[in-house]
């Protein structure tokens, strides 16, 4: 009988030894395993493929075609009667002549100073 509990618990203290000296682990399902390696029975985990990465690119902004359009011609307007241009006239009995307007000439350049 001596010798039966020996055994039983020499049986005992090598499984607790075992059960101790193995890690401890949990899966990400939060099941816990302490015990002699990372065994389980029934089928393994399912397997998920991670959904494709869709990227689209960028948007290119372009700039639309502009086109140079001359500026329509501006116009004096002179008083044949009071001698003078708009706005310096207000009114013109005669009617308003349409004058294209002339390059002024450039000032004469000035002399230098004299001491």
């Amino acid at each position: 009988m001596k010798r039966l509990l020996i055994a039983a618990a020499c049986v005992a203290l090598g499984a607790v030894g075992l059960a101790a000296s193995s890690p401890a682990w949990a899966d990400w399902h939060g099941r816990i395993w302490v015990g002699p390696g990372p065994w389980w029975w029934g089928p393994p985990y399912p397997y998920y493929y991670y959904p494709p990465v869709v990227t689209e690119p960028a948007p290119v902004y372009m700039q639309p075609p502009v086109t140079q359009v001359p500026a329509p011609p501006a116009y004096w307007y002179f008083c044949r009667e009071a001698n003078a241009y708009y706005p310096y006239v207000g009114q013109c009995p005669g009617g308003w002549e349409q004058v294209t307007p002339q390059q002024a000439a450039p000032p004469a350049p000035m002399a230098p100073p004299t001491r």
